[in-house]
């Protein structure tokens, strides 16, 4: 359960949390990017992969979709059980640098009086880049939008380099790709709802047992049965 509360690096969960990925012994992160305002897509994702993930990724272009995850989760117990303890996003080239959210004063109120509630969100700040740890794996996250992305991934690999980062997530492209030069994943979930050079909108789980064993990739892509209920299946790039 996410405690929706957002640090000054930008992170979404309590400094408890927070620390506690970066001790975990193994973790398993939902990568996902470029949701565009499709909230029912993306919120139908968390509710499925939350519940098995030590935290949550965006890559941009969608934070508007985050911001409207918080909004529910502080009034619906069941949605904020499913949201990872940890959110790391960053701004995509779509989004705004932050978001100012109109709030109830008398719900100001009852969360300063009851310490199980949630406080209310009054603005979202949006960081371009963001840097966390988890499992003793240093990760770094961008919308790569700034990083020459449409032509390839040199420029950060250099900054995997530069940064002693094991794993880096970006999106914009909205094409799923996956790399390690050097030590250092590379990693690209897709779009969630506008893919590009494919017809399936896709998203990833990335998980590693330890500080030293080896990545473990699955990427997912969504479609509606003949009920119209979403499901997911694996797929490989």
């Amino acid at each position: 359960m996410n405690a929706l509360i957002q640090q000054e690096n930008g992170l979404i969960g309590s400094e408890k949390d927070i620390a506690a990925l970066a001790e975990k012994a193994k973790a398993r992160l939902l990568v996902i990017s470029d949701s565009h305002g499709e909230y029912e897509v993306f919120q139908k994702i968390v509710e499925d992969f939350g519940p098995d993930s030590d935290a949550l990724v965006f890559c941009g272009d969608g934070a508007c979709d985050i911001l409207e995850l918080m909004k529910e989760a502080r009034n619906d117990e069941k949605l904020r059980a499913v949201i990872p303890p940890v959110i790391a996003f960053v701004r995509g080239n779509g989004d705004a640098p932050l978001y100012r959210v109109p709030f109830d004063a008398e719900e100001d109120v009852r969360a300063a009086e009851d310490p199980s509630l949630p406080p209310v969100l009054k603005q979202l700040s949006v960081p371009d880049r963001i840097v966390f740890s988890a499992a003793g794996r240093s990760i770094f996250v961008v919308h790569g939008h700034h990083h020459n992305v449409d032509w390839g991934v040199d420029t950060l690999s250099m900054l995997a380099g530069t940064n002693d980062a094991d794993l880096i997530f970006y999106g914009h492209t909205h094409r799923p790709y996956q790399e390690e030069a050097g030590g250092s994943l590379i990693l690209n979930p897709g779009s969630c709802s506008r893919p590009r050079g494919s017809p399936f909108p896709s998203f990833a789980s990335v998980a590693f047992p330890g500080s030293t064993e080896r990545f473990e990739t699955e990427y997912f892509t969504m479609d509606r049965n003949i009920f119209g209920l979403m499901t997911f299946t694996p797929f490989s790039i």
